[in-house]
C-alpha cells in the first residue's frame, strides 16, 4: 500500500505540476496581454499629438495681457432690400442713348423697427430712386462710375430720410448689389 500512496502522490504531484505549468503560462499571457493594452493606451494619451502641448499656452498668459485686450463686439446690421430698377440713360440732350442703368440697392437702417416705415412708403421711396437715377448724365455714368456712384449714394440717403416721418430712424447707408450699365 505504501507503493500505491507514493505512486499515487507522484501522479498527484506531476498532475499538480502540469495545471501550475499550464496557469502560469495562462497567467504569464494574460499579464502581456495587459501589458500591451496598458502600453498602447499610454502611447495614445501622452504620446499623440496633443494640441495642448503645441504652441503657447493661452491659459498661462500673463493676467495683464488679458485685461488690456480689446474684445471685439458686433452689432446687429438692420437691412431692408429693395428690388431692382431698370431706367433708360439719357444723353444731354434728353435723347434716348440706348443704353440703361440697373441697380439693385440695399439700405443699412439705424433700427428694426424702420423697416416697417420703409414699406409704408415704399412707393414714395421708389418714385424718389428712380429720379434720381433718371438725372444722371450719360458720361458720368460711362466715365466716372465710381464717384457717380458714390454720389448718389449720399443724394438717396438724403433724399429717402427727408421722406422717412421723424423719430422712426434713418438710412444710414446704402450699398449696391448690383450697378451695371449696359
Amino acid at each position: 500500500m505504501a507503493e500505491e500512496d507514493t505512486a499515487e502522490s507522484d501522479s498527484t504531484e506531476t498532475d499538480l505540476i502540469a495545471k501550475l505549468k499550464s496557469n502560469k503560462i495562462l497567467i504569464v499571457g494574460v499579464a502581456l496581454l495587459l501589458i500591451i493594452l496598458i502600453g498602447g493606451a499610454a502611447y495614445y494619451f501622452i504620446l499623440v499629438d496633443n494640441p495642448k502641448d503645441e504652441g503657447v499656452d493661452l491659459e498661462k498668459k500673463d493676467k495683464s495681457t488679458e485685461e488690456d485686450a480689446v474684445k471685439p463686439t458686433f452689432e446687429k446690421v438692420n437691412k431692408y432690400s429693395l428690388k431692382t430698377f431698370f431706367s433708360p440713360i439719357k444723353l444731354n440732350n434728353s435723347e434716348e442713348s440706348g443704353r440703361f442703368l440697373l441697380v439693385t440697392p440695399i439700405f443699412i437702417i439705424s433700427n428694426a423697427g424702420l423697416s416697417g416705415q420703409i414699406s409704408k412708403d415704399l412707393s414714395n421711396i421708389r418714385k424718389t430712386i428712380y429720379n434720381i437715377f433718371l438725372q444722371q448724365k450719360h458720361e458720368n455714368l460711362t466715365t466716372n462710375l465710381e464717384i457717380t456712384k458714390e454720389r448718389v449714394k449720399k443724394i438717396i440717403i438724403t433724399k429717402v430720410n427727408e421722406i422717412l416721418p421723424v423719430g422712426t430712424g434713418v438710412v444710414k447707408e446704402v450699398y449696391f448689389s448690383q450697378f451695371i450699365v449696359k
